[in-house]
């Protein structure tokens, strides 16, 4: 990793990021808190993973030294982005929440209609200055990113009512960003095809997990997904499947055979978790937490040199 001195252009950035925690903080601190406690840390990790996956992979496969201020926007314009979607996809989803018992900042009345779009819109704007100090490639594979959850989030197209076109959506806009991260250190054009394969295969066949919780507000709007269609007790062992199959996929597209010591079980273990009954919260925690675990290992092997 390449360290140096932050120039005037960085020094601005994080004045500016900086400003914005403190503000709202000091202006409005139980609304602020309020907010906080109901984030989604873990689909955060998730999604800034991506990013600095996407930079470390660029640095490897670039043969160039990891620049940290790179690493770091790119995760900060990843966790902007992501958490402007939510707030904006919160808005599109108030009755499935509602019938869901799920706590947002717009179900909570922490935020108004016109609070979320006003965060919305400004975290993505954050997120594109942050990702174009990148260059320009990482803030059109982000803008790519944006475009996408706003097909799958919003009216009139509203994307997410249509499987299996809304899981590769999910995962097309989890490419994006790793893309993004991936060209603040390399070429796009050296993006391992592998690993294009390896997101959009697994993610796709994945990504449904997270609509166990929301079956009946899905059913009720309209929105299809593998557990309305299939009812939530045959979906969850479809969905097991899928998640095992998953895992074991990933050695093997890899080209790492040997890193099937690391999917097998933790394919297993997940594949267990969702057929498993109990507390929502805790199993999807659990299942995230083993995914994210599972991810920070190929990364450490991508930096290692093992894989490309």
């Amino acid at each position: 990793m390449a360290l140096y001195p932050p120039g005037v252009v960085d020094i601005v950035i994080l004045a500016g990021l900086a400003l914005c925690i403190l503000l709202p903080l000091v202006l409005a601190p139980r609304r602020f808190l309020g907010i906080l406690k109901l984030l989604r840390p873990l689909r955060l990790i998730h999604y800034a993973g991506f990013a600095a996956g996407g930079a470390v992979m660029g640095a490897a496969v670039g043969e160039a030294a990891l620049d940290p201020y790179f690493l770091f926007y790119v995760s900060i314009s990843a966790l902007a982005a992501f958490q402007g979607a939510v707030f904006l996809n919160d808005i599109f989803d108030a009755e499935i929440d509602r019938l869901a018992g799920k706590q947002t900042p717009f179900s909570r009345g922490l935020l108004g209609r016109r609070d979320s779009y006003i965060l919305a819109a400004s975290l993505s704007v954050f997120s594109l200055i942050l990702a174009l100090r990148c260059g320009l490639a990482s803030f059109l594979a982000l803008l790519a990113a944006h475009v996408i959850s706003l097909l799958y989030s919003t009216t009139p197209l509203r994307l997410k009512r249509l499987y299996p076109l809304n899981v590769f959506l999910l995962a097309l806009a989890g490419l994006a960003v790793m893309a993004s991260g991936f060209a603040s250190h390399a070429p796009v054009m050296l993006f391992p095809l592998r690993m294009l394969i390896l997101v959009l295969v697994t993610l796709t066949a994945t990504f449904g997990t997270k609509d166990m919780a929301d079956v009946e507000g899905d059913r009720r709007r309209g929105i299809r997904t593998l557990f309305t269609l299939l009812g939530l007790g045959k979906g969850r062992w479809v969905n097991a499947g899928l998640v095992l199959i998953s895992y074991l996929l990933t050695p093997l597209i890899l080209a790492y055979p040997r890193f099937y010591w690391a999917a097998a079980p933790f394919g297993v273990l997940t594949s267990a978790l969702i057929v498993m009954r109990g507390r929502k919260k805790l199993r999807e925690a659990l299942i995230l937490t083993i995914y994210i675990l599972f991810g920070l290992l190929i990364l450490g092997l991508i930096a290692a040199g093992e894989i490309f």
